[in-house]
């Protein structure tokens, strides 16, 4: 699964969890889904997640942090 497809179902699951966002649209930027999905991180309850969902969001994240470098 690469970053955008991983985007998309951590977007997708974060959406699932919540009756009042299932018919939200998913924008198709990339950027605008980096908004939304770190809107919906923010937003989450602290519950238990999906072993599936915590593997996606690690890979996710630590990609992310690669691509952005690690500064002293």
């Amino acid at each position: 699964m690469n970053q955008a497809e991983q985007r998309l179902f951590l977007i997708q699951s974060l959406l699932k969890e919540r009756p009042e966002y299932r018919d939200m649209g998913i924008p198709t930027d990339a950027d605008d889904q980096r908004r939304l999905l770190r809107s919906l991180m923010n937003v989450r309850a602290p519950k238990a997640a999906e072993p599936e969902f915590l593997a996606v969001q690690d890979a996710y994240l630590r990609q992310v942090l690669a691509e952005k470098g690690i500064t002293d």
